[in-house]
């Protein structure tokens, strides 16, 4: 994670002691926002479902969401065809992944899919070759499985 835009939210926090407290906690359209990042800059299931059940369960305006991701440091240029792409890739260890995530609830890949081509825009940041992004993020697939 990289700079953060926008202020913590204080929410109450409720636990199985009885002890009643405040916590400060990321704004959701920041950690959409990173979500965002993550699907672009590497390949894990776990980050494509956070990303859907945000959007499934939150009302979250993707709009103002990519806003945030053009204010913060973009090293690499987050493109919605390379997120798609990464997709086909974290699909794959779906099964393996899985059992990584303690709470989750059924998501369809159709599912997931349907919530990334909601994504207003085709990239943001510096521009890089798409090709060569491409070949990177298999390449980083494939040594990231060895």
């Amino acid at each position: 994670m990289q700079n953060v835009i926008l202020p913590p939210r204080e929410i109450d926090y409720h636990n199985t002691y009885g002890v009643n407290t405040k916590v400060r906690v990321m704004d959701i359209r920041e950690i959409t926002a990173e979500k965002i990042r993550a699907m672009n800059e590497r390949v894990r299931y776990r980050d494509f479902y956070d990303f859907t059940m945000i959007c499934l369960k939150l009302n979250i305006n993707l709009a103002e969401v990519t806003e945030l991701v053009r204010q913060k440091e973009v090293r690499r240029t987050i493109s919605h065809q390379l997120i798609l792409s990464n997709w086909q890739l974290a699909k794959k260890d779906k099964g393996t992944e899985l059992a990584a995530i303690h709470y989750s609830e059924e998501l369809s890949d159709e599912s997931i899919e349907a919530q990334l081509k909601r994504l207003p825009f085709s990239e943001v940041g510096i521009g890089i070759n798409r090709a060569e992004e491409l070949l990177s993020s298999e390449k980083l697939y494939k040594n990231f499985k060895k």
